[in-house]
């Protein structure tokens, strides 16, 4: 029996196939896709699947239900960083491995970083909305420079090592980072990055971007306290996870005045719907997109081929690379079938 690719991303199965074909000397194999399946027949094709590719717009969940008769699976291949989605212990539970494409948006995510700190500073949309509505504000934006400026990173990793190499350039006057784990005197160098404790550098900069992942630690993270502990003229950026930060806490600060502004690409529930506080405190000092700050092509290049470049790894028999819940999971090559 040919190995079977169950494909829950809405993608053409020709082009799954053709993109797993890139990695040569592979085993025939089949696609098939999720596309209008109930949950009844999801569940039967999940125990007839050797590999499943996830979905990137997160709107397949894999649950527990979907693994009970999943005996042959080597691999759930998420096509994103983020993998929220997929109930990673259950998996675990069962010797699946589940394997994301990390660092391949971190480009994009650090770029979109940017661009938000740039157009809050600068006052980009309430320039535009003037000059829509009529208005020659040239005199009465003040705007700012990011020169000089202190920029705060909360969480260190990819993406905000990525920002911080990136500001450089614009010579500000300090970069602060805090993370659980201290970055040793030569990274800090390289960086260009300077240790600071939480509060203090919630307090000092006049930009804080978010950067940690959701654990429950960081959940509201970010709530009218430190939001009471920054500068009055601060913005702040979320391209983390939504959950960081306490959304109706924020909506407060911004209608009163508490920081200057914010930009805000993750929210607590996605879609955004009418609920939401932020779309209540909504003006020119809020920055709203619909999480695509990982979003390029470039970033979706990168992605759907270290994905399909994966899959092939497990179809030829190799243990599968960027492995999230290693720990008690055997190599592909020995799948216990129950």
């Amino acid at each position: 029996m040919k190995p079977m690719v169950l494909c829950l991303a809405p993608l053409p199965a020709d082009l799954v196939r053709a993109l797993i074909m890139q990695t040569p000397d592979l085993p025939d194999f089949e696609v098939v896709l999720s596309r209008g399946m109930s949950r009844e027949e999801l569940s039967d094709a999940f125990s007839r699947a050797h590999v499943v590719m996830g979905d990137y717009t997160f709107q397949c969940p894999i649950s527990s239900d979907l693994l009970k008769k999943a005996f042959i699976l080597k691999l759930i291949q998420q096509p994103s960083v983020g993998y929220q989605h997929i109930d990673v212990d259950a998996c675990t539970e069962r010797r699946i491995p589940v394997a994301n494409t990390p660092g391949a948006n971190t480009a994009s995510v650090a770029e979109h970083t940017l661009a938000c700190g740039l157009s809050l500073l600068r006052k980009l949309s309430a320039a535009n909305q003037g000059m829509r509505e009529g208005r020659w504000e040239q005199l009465s934006l003040n705007p700012a420079e990011l020169a000089g400026k202190t920029w705060g990173l909360i969480g260190f990793g990819r993406i905000a090592r990525a920002v911080s190499l990136r500001l450089k350039p614009f010579a500000p006057g300090r970069v602060l980072y805090f993370d659980v784990v201290r970055l040793s005197g030569e990274e800090e160098e390289e960086f260009g990055a300077v240790y600071s404790p939480f509060h203090d550098l919630l307090s000092l900069s006049d930009i804080v971007s978010l950067h940690a992942p959701l654990t429950e630690a960081t959940l509201h993270m970010i709530g009218d306290e430190e939001l009471g502990r920054m500068k009055p003229g601060a913005y702040l950026i979320n391209v983390a996870r939504g959950e960081l930060v306490d959304e109706s806490a924020l909506a407060r600060a911004l209608k009163g005045g508490r920081i200057a502004g914010a930009a805000v690409d993750v929210f607590s529930r996605e879609p955004v719907t009418a609920e939401n506080p932020l779309l209540e405190a909504a003006g020119n000092n809020l920055l709203l997109s619909p999480h695509v700050a990982g979003v390029s092509t470039e970033a979706a290049g990168r992605i759907i081929t270290m994905a399909a470049g994966n899959i092939a790894r497990v179809l030829k028999g190799l243990d599968p690379l960027y492995v999230v819940n290693g720990a008690g999971i055997t190599p592909a090559g020995e799948r216990i079938t129950e």
